[in-house]
Parts: structure tokens; C-alpha cells; sequence
């Protein structure tokens, strides 16, 4: 599984963000028509779910096969993997909007658990003097340099032993910082913007550098895509 991973290739265009898309694949196309993006060279960056509860889950996946898109792995890309072999994850995934993967031919099945499980944790794109941050659901620290250290350093069995959750799984699951009266988290260094989904909101919302935009585009068709230059 790939952890953290820093983008090295050129971006020649402009540098796109898009909230969760949950199997929406026509309304994405769609946004990005309207807003005039160049798929020769602009970079579409995803904060995670692509699939689940929408009907263009496998056009979704096939997404990370193009070279003007990228995206992190979300807690839904995790069930995805996880439910063929963890039978509560089975079982969560079955609940939230994941039927469709159960539907398909096991070949078939094999080929998104090997495309999902190529997508980092965290992602790092560095583009016009600025560093993003992408993380599906939360960041902990308060700093990405930590933040992307203890993913890429942490050991498993103290982790299990002293009951505490992976950052894996804080990374893609959790949803804290969000959480206004938690005054633990403050303004992340290291970084200019952490940019994340995970959690439905109305519209975009940022605490501090940290931006939230799944705007629910598989419950209200209310996808959101923010070019980078503009924050």
C-alpha cells in the first residue's frame, strides 16, 4: 500500500481539486466542461471516494488510468478492498452504497482492488510556489511534515497492542478536525492548504488552511471543483 505520495511529474496547466464523486461520472465530466478544463494539461486531483452509492462506479475507477487525474484513497476505496476478505467490512460496505462491486465478475473485482490499492494515503503537489495536501478524511497533526512521517514510520503491533487506531485508518476514516470546538487543531505548518472530503457540508468550509468540500454530489448533484490558483 502506498502511503504518502509527492507528485513529480509537471503540471503545465491549472491545478484542480474535486470533492467526493461516489460513482457520479457524468456529472464530473459535466463540471469540468463548464468550467473550460483542459484534460491536456490541468491536473484533477480527487480527496477519495470515487465509488459507492452512485451508478458509474466502474467509469469512476477507470479515472485513475488518465493522466490529467489523480486522487487519495477514501474510507469507501478502503471497504472496496477490505470487503472481499473482512467480512465486517463486507457488511459496512453492503450498507453504504457498495452493491454494485458484489454484482461483478471476481476478475473484475480483482482489477479495482489493484487499481484502488495504487492510491496514496496522502498526496503532495507542490504547483506555483505553493504546497497542497490531500487526505480524504482528517489530518491529526498539526503539521504535514509529522502528519506524513508517522504514516510512512508508524509500527502496527504498538499500535495494536496499546489499542490506539492506525493513522491509516484516521487518515481515511476520521473526521475530527472538522469539529470547530476542538481546539487541539489549529493552523497546519509545512503546507500552504490541506484540502480534504469525507464529511458532507452545504458548501465549501475551511478551518484555519485546512478546506472541506464534499458538497454531496451523489444526494444533491452539488459537485464541487476549485481551482487551486484562487486560494
Amino acid at each position: 500500500m502506498m502511503l504518502v505520495k509527492v507528485w513529480d511529474k509537471e503540471i503545465k496547466g491549472n491545478l484542480y481539486t474535486v470533492g467526493d464523486i461516489h460513482g457520479c461520472y457524468n456529472l464530473l465530466m459535466t463540471r469540468l466542461n463548464e468550467i473550460g478544463f483542459d484534460f491536456d494539461n490541468d491536473l484533477l486531483v480527487a480527496v477519495g471516494d470515487l465509488v459507492d452509492r452512485g451508478t458509474q462506479n466502474q467509469e469512476c475507477v477507470n479515472l485513475i488510468d488518465q493522466p490529467w487525474f489523480t486522487s487519495v484513497k477514501g474510507n469507501h476505496e478502503d471497504l472496496t478492498i477490505m470487503g472481499l476478505v473482512n467480512p465486517s467490512y463486507y457488511q459496512c460496505h453492503i450498507q453504504n452504497g457498495g452493491e454494485w462491486f458484489y454484482e461483478l465478475e471476481y476478475t473484475t473485482q480483482q482489477d479495482i482492488v489493484k487499481k484502488l490499492k495504487s492510491l496514496p494515503i496522502a498526496l503532495e503537489v507542490s504547483h506555483n510556489g505553493k504546497k497542497f495536501g490531500f487526505v480524504h478524511g482528517h489530518i491529526e497533526q498539526n503539521d504535514w511534515n509529522d502528519f506524513k512521517a508517522e504514516l510512512n514510520n508508524f509500527d502496527q503491533a504498538q499500535y495494536i497492542i496499546n489499542r490506539k487506531r492506525f493513522p491509516t485508518e484516521i487518515a481515511m476514516w476520521g473526521r475530527e478536525r472538522l469539529d470547530l470546538d476542538n481546539k487541539q487543531y489549529t493552523h497546519v505548518t509545512g503546507v500552504d492548504a490541506v484540502i480534504m472530503g469525507h464529511t458532507v457540508t452545504q458548501k465549501p468550509c475551511k478551518r484555519d488552511n485546512c478546506y472541506y468540500i464534499d458538497t454531496g454530489a451523489v444526494h444533491w448533484g452539488t459537485l464541487t471543483i476549485l481551482n487551486l490558483e484562487n486560494i
